[in-house]
């Protein structure tokens, strides 16, 4: 939602993410239910300014991107909803530092929230601060969804009450080192917020999951009510049309799925309206042969822009009263237990004008006008199974207190718990657990067996992440989960993968866009695994013109000695394992590395003594 509006426009959440021209991130802070790889490392890659228009970047922008981003990003979803991608790349191994899990049990209540918390740093030292707050959740699926984007404003703006509470929570789940929650919520409880044109923010409403919320209820006089939620239940709906004065007009647009499963009552809604059910991650993903023999791209890269989904994913509650119109939008769908507090939810109370409502009105234009059904639908024996599944994942995630480490073997997982000694194992007995190393080979998992030997794993593809599956049959269920690494795997993980993952030409194109810093894109993608597609890249390595040069090192010193010296702090760690790795790829690539380290020492040993020459005077 941004500026005055007819129909509310298609915006990337990537772009409320995208630090500006001369900012830096200082500190980012996301909730969600659900997430997966790709799309976490675009969220970085849209952090550090490094993103293409399509949410994609090269190696040596990802690289680049998890170096400055290390310690000030926190990712915080629900444990057990890490999508399991058909191809995960290998360098998603690093992605495990910036995810954090909350350990929800789901039978009873859940991580819900959607939110984005950045802070950054102008060229000048001035701080800024952005808060979004929505129903999209961290993965690559398109739906119709809906945010709120408020930016920091010395003027217009105004402190909003609730933003600090929100502070507070996400900066106590992120749990990083150095942060304290109480001192985040001080600071954003001062912060003045502009909000969009025709918008005021009265409130942000954050419940932690203990069920203490009160539910919006139509007061009398109401003249319109609408609910918007892919999902909802007759309790939360009876309270929207309240049996005495009701409001002269009730609308609901959710999916056929739901209309068919609530079934008759929805027949006291005035409209009922239907849009397609959201699009999730897939639950079992097979791998895709041709994209996994060729390291091409999930999407395709001719797929620039991204399209407006189809599927319903917004979730809103309106009323008005006259000239009076309340808006609450963010993560909460229409049940009880999302707005009583059994969730951890965030939601905006919106004051909003006649051109916002114009916006929720062409949405619900866009939506086919149904009828109640006469009868609820019952779950056929394929849905059955499927929450069969969806329990044993949720018992899984709920009793998971593992943790890996590093032996002869490889890597073990083992599994530490009081109240679940035997493992985490689904309460259904027939239903099979498997786990992996985010790239090994699954094994089964007995009931009663607290150790798991992942097998070999080198140290560049070490993760914190493991693969988890339950299956019955030829039905299954799988995802990725962290299992906290004793001891952590720490920067040398991270520093060996990036070696591997970038080559010799890979490095010296990220040092090269270092020392340019004119915001210049590398090549390849992230996501592709075949170092032979990367280095290869142009007709003659030992000839290309973005490789750095003498004048290039020269001109970033001069310009800023301080970026210099962090740009020799990088090489400095990375150098030595690349010229390592050089021999195993094409020689004119080592010999050009090799000539690059002459130079580099060279511009080293010269401007040292050049900074020591000028202290002295």
């Amino acid at each position: 939602m941004s500026g005055a509006i007819d129909g509310w426009p298609a915006l990337s959440f990537l772009e409320g993410l995208r630090s500006g021209p001369g900012e830096n991130v200082e500190l980012a802070l996301l909730a969600s239910y659900s997430a997966d790889m790709g799309s976490i490392g675009a969220t970085l890659l849209a952090l550090a300014g490094k993103d293409t228009d399509a949410g994609r970047g090269s190696p040596s922008d990802f690289a680049d991107a998890v170096e400055r981003l290390r310690g000030k990003v926190r990712i915080v979803i629900q444990r057990g909803r890490l999508a399991k991608m058909r191809r995960t790349p290998r360098i998603a191994a690093v992605l495990d530092q910036f995810v954090r899990e909350v350990d929800f049990d789901e039978a009873t209540h859940s991580w819900h929230p959607k939110a984005a918390l950045v802070q950054t740093r102008g060229v000048d030292g001035e701080i800024g601060w952005r808060l979004w707050i929505g129903s999209r959740n961290l993965t690559e699926c398109v739906n119709r969804d809906i945010g709120l984007l408020l930016i920091s404003a010395a003027k217009g703006g105004a402190p909003i009450p609730g933003a600090d509470e929100l502070a507070r929570a996400l900066a106590h789940r992120a749990a990083l080192k150095g942060l304290r929650a109480a001192s985040v919520a001080a600071t954003i409880a001062k912060v003045a917020w502009r909000p969009p044109a025709g918008v005021r923010v009265e409130r942000i409403l954050w419940s932690i999951g203990s069920g203490d919320q009160l539910v919006p209820v139509p007061a009398v006089g109401t003249d319109e009510v609408v609910v918007v939620s892919p999902f909802v239940d007759k309790s939360f709906l009876a309270r929207q049309i309240p049996k005495g004065a009701r409001p002269a007009r009730c609308v609901l647009l959710t999916t056929m799925r739901e209309i068919e499963r609530v079934g008759p009552t929805l027949a006291a809604f005035d409209d009922l309206l239907a849009l397609d059910a959201p699009d999730y991650p897939v639950g079992d993903p097979e791998p895709d042969p041709q994209s996994s023999a060729s390291g091409a791209n999930v999407g395709s890269d001719d797929d620039e822009e991204e399209e407006l989904g189809r599927g319903l994913h917004a979730k809103l509650l309106f009323m008005r009263s006259g000239r009076k119109r309340t808006l609450w939008l963010g993560s909460a769908n229409a049940t009880m237990r999302a707005w009583t507090g059994r969730n951890a939810e965030v939601t905006a109370e919106l004051l909003v004008s006649e051109s916002v409502e114009k916006g929720l009105k062409a949405l619900l234009g866009s939506a086919r006008l149904v009828e109640a059904p006469s009868m609820e639908h019952s779950p056929d024996a394929a849905a059955l199974e499927e929450e069969a599944l969806e329990r044993a994942r949720t018992q899984v995630a709920a009793r998971w207190a593992a943790v890996l480490s590093v032996d002869d073997e490889g890597l073990r997982l083992t599994h530490r718990s009081d109240l679940y000694p035997g493992g985490p194992h689904p309460d259904e007995s027939d239903i099979a657990v498997e786990v992996a190393a985010l790239h090994g080979e699954p094994i089964a998992w007995p009931a009663q067996q607290v150790v798991v030997h992942l097998g070999p794993v080198v140290p560049p593809e070490r993760s914190e992440f493991v693969r988890l599956r339950v299956s019955r049959g030829d039905k299954g269920l799988s995802w990725l989960q962290r299992a906290p690494a004793e001891p952590p795997f720490g920067e040398d993980r991270d520093r060996a993968a990036f070696v591997r993952f970038l080559g010799a030409r890979g490095f010296l194109l990220w040092v090269a866009g270092l020392l340019a810093d004119d915001g210049r894109q590398g090549e390849g993608d992230w996501t592709n695994d075949d170092l032979q597609a990367r280095i290869g890249l142009g007709p003659n390595p030992t000839l290309d013109s973005s490789l750095p040069t003498l004048e290039e090192m020269l001109a970033a010193w001069a310009r800023d000695p301080d970026k210099f010296r962090e740009i020799e702090r990088r090489v400095s760690q990375y150098l030595p394992a690349v010229l390592d790795q050089a021999d195993q790829e094409e020689p004119q690539t080592a010999a050009m590395l090799k000539r690059f380290d002459v130079l580099w020492g060279k511009v080293r040993s010269g401007l040292g003594a050049a900074e020591i020459k000028g202290k002295r005077r």
